[in-house]
C-alpha cells in the first residue's frame, strides 16, 4: 500500500471537491435566488428526471473496472475500453428513453426544453465519470479531481452569465451542456497517447453480469436522493417542488463528503478486505468515527440555525423551506453514519446485500411518500426520508454484525455528542448573529473538544495544523 499516494490523492480529492463543492453551493444559492419557488421547482424537476435515467447507462462496470484494476492493472486497457463502448450505447438509450417518457410525465414545456438540453449533457457526463473511475483504478484520483473542479468551474462562470444577462431557467442548462462537451474534449486529448482501451465485444457481456451489484445498488442509491424532487413533481405544483428543493438540497450539497473521504482509500480496502480483515476493521471503525463527527455536527448545525440560514442565503423568498430544512438537516447525520457501514458490504464482496438494503430502502421511501403526503404535504416526504435513513443505517449495521465481524462503533459516539451539545448550546446562544459568524463559533467549540479529549482527532487537527504552517511559509 503506497501511503503517499494515497495521501496525495486524497488531498487532491479533498482541496478540489471541497472547493468544487463551495462554488457549486455559491452559485446554486444564487440560482435558487434568481429563479424564485415556481422556475426553480421546474429546473429541480428537470435535474431530477435526467439524473435518474442517466444512471442505468452504467450497470456497474466502471465500479467493477475500480475493483478488478485495483487488483490487477493487466485488465484495465480491456476493462476500461469495454466500459467506455458500453456506456456510449447506453447512453444514447437513455436519452431516447428521457425524449419518450416526458411526454407522459406530463411536464410543462419549459421543463421538456430543459431536459431535451440536459439529457446531451449527462450523457457526455457520464463517459467523463468512467475516464475518473479509470484514474481512481490507477490510483491517479488526483487528475480526475483535476478535470472535475475545471468542470464546476466552468459551469459555474457560464452560470453566473447567464443570471447577470438576466436569461431564463433554459439558458442554465445550456452552460452544462457546453461546460460537459468542452471537459469531454480536454480529456480525450489528455488520454490520446497515453492509453490504449481495448474492446472485447464478447466479454461485455459478462462484465455487465459481474457488475450489476455495483450498477443496482449505484442506481438505487442516487434514486433514492431524487426519488422524493419526483414524485413531487407528479403530484404537487411546481412552488411546492420549489420550496421542498430548496432546503433539502442544501442537505444534499454536504452529502458529498463521505464518498469524498472513502473515495481514495477505496483500492486499499478492497485489498484489505481479502487479506486482513483486522486492519479493515480498524480502518473502517476510523473512517466512521470522523464521518459520525462531521455528520452530527452538520446536522446539529443546519437544525439549530435553519431559520437564519434560509433567509439570509434566500434573501427571505423560501422561508415556508424553513421547517423542511429542519427534518430534512438529519438525513447528512444518518448518511454519513451509514455509508462506511455500507462500504464493508462493497469492499468484502458483499455489494448484493449493500444493494438489497437500498433496494427496499428506495421501495419503503415511495411508499411512505405516497401514505405521507395527501396528510402532511411537502412535509411528507421529509418525513419520510428520514425514516427510511433510519432503516438503511439499521440494515447495514445488523449485516456486519452478523456476517462481516463485529465492528464496534457505538463506543466512538459518546464524545461527538458531547461536544456536539457544546456546539449546539454555542450556536443557540449566537443565533441572532449572521449565521456564518455564528456557525464558525460553534464549530471551533466542536473541533476543539474532540481534539482535546480524543487521540485520533488530535492527530488530525495536528496534521491539518502542519499543513496549514506549511502552506502559510510558502
Amino acid at each position: 500500500m503506497d501511503t503517499r499516494l494515497i495521501a496525495k490523492n486524497a488531498t487532491a480529492l479533498g482541496v478540489s471537491g471541497i472547493l468544487a463543492k463551495a462554488i457549486t453551493a455559491v452559485v446554486g444559492i444564487f440560482v435558487t435566488r434568481y429563479l424564485g419557488p415556481g422556475p426553480f421547482g421546474d429546473y429541480s424537476t428537470a435535474y431530477a428526471f435526467v439524473g435518474t435515467i442517466i444512471l442505468f447507462s452504467e450497470l456497474g462496470i466502471s465500479q467493477l473496472m475500480v475493483q478488478e484494476g485495483s487488483r490487477n492493472a493487466a485488465v484495465l486497457p480491456k476493462y476500461f475500453g469495454n466500459t467506455l463502448a458500453f456506456k456510449s450505447s447506453a447512453a444514447i438509450l437513455c436519452y431516447l428513453c428521457m425524449l419518450i417518457f416526458m411526454f407522459f410525465a406530463g411536464y410543462s414545456p419549459t421543463v421538456k426544453a430543459m431536459i431535451v438540453i440536459l439529457g446531451v449533457a449527462v450523457s457526455f457526463n457520464a463517459l467523463n465519470q468512467s475516464v475518473y473511475n479509470y484514474y481512481q483504478a490507477i490510483q491517479k484520483m488526483y487528475l480526475a479531481a483535476g478535470f472535475q473542479f475545471l468542470t464546476t468551474l466552468l459551469i459555474a462562470i457560464l452560470t453566473i452569465g447567464v443570471i447577470l444577462t438576466g436569461l431564463g431557467v433554459v439558458a442554465i442548462t445550456v452552460t452544462h451542456l457546453v461546460s460537459y462537451i468542452l471537459i469531454s474534449i480536454l480529456i480525450y486529448l489528455a488520454l490520446k497517447g497515453k492509453v490504449k482501451p481495448q474492446v472485447e465485444a464478447h466479454s461485455i457481456p459478462t462484465m455487465v453480469k459481474k457488475g450489476l451489484p455495483f450498477g443496482i445498488h449505484r442506481i438505487f442509491y442516487n434514486i433514492f436522493f431524487q426519488l422524493s424532487i419526483l414524485v413531487l413533481s407528479l403530484t404537487a405544483t411546481n412552488v411546492e417542488v420549489g420550496i421542498y428543493s430548496a432546503a433539502y438540497k442544501l442537505v444534499l450539497m454536504l452529502v458529498f463528503l463521505p464518498s469524498l473521504m472513502t473515495s481514495a482509500i477505496y483500492p486499499a480496502l478492497y485489498q484489505l478486505g481479502e487479506s486482513d480483515q483486522a486492519r479493515h476493521q480498524d480502518t473502517i471503525e476510523k473512517i466512521f468515527k470522523v464521518l459520525s463527527a462531521i455528520g452530527i455536527a452538520g446536522s446539529v448545525l443546519i437544525f439549530i440555525l435553519a431559520a437564519p440560514l434560509v433567509e439570509w442565503l434566500y434573501a427571505g423568498k423560501f422561508n415556508e423551506s424553513i421547517p423542511i430544512l429542519m427534518i430534512v438537516s438529519w438525513f447528512f447525520a444518518l448518511e454519513c453514519m451509514s455509508f462506511s457501514l455500507g462500504d464493508v458490504l462493497t469492499t468484502t464482496n458483499r455489494q448484493w446485500q449493500r444493494t438489497i438494503v437500498q433496494g427496499s430502502a428506495l421501495l419503503l421511501l415511495f411508499i411512505l411518500i405516497m401514505i405521507l403526503n395527501p396528510y402532511l404535504g411537502v412535509y411528507g416526504a421529509a418525513y419520510a426520508l428520514i425514516i427510511v435513513e433510519i432503516y438503511i443505517f439499521s440494515g447495514y449495521y445488523f449485516l456486519v454484525r452478523r456476517g462481516v465481524y463485529k465492528i464496534r462503533i457505538w463506543r466512538q459516539l459518546p464524545l461527538i455528542f458531547l461536544a456536539s451539545a457544546l456546539m449546539a448550546g454555542t450556536a443557540w446562544i449566537s443565533k441572532g448573529w449572521n449565521p456564518l459568524i455564528s456557525s464558525a463559533l460553534a464549530g471551533i467549540v466542536f473541533c476543539t473538544v474532540l481534539i482535546a479529549l480524543d487521540h485520533d482527532f488530535r492527530k488530525i487537527g495536528g496534521y491539518a495544523f502542519g499543513q496549514i504552517r506549511k502552506l502559510s511559509k510558502k
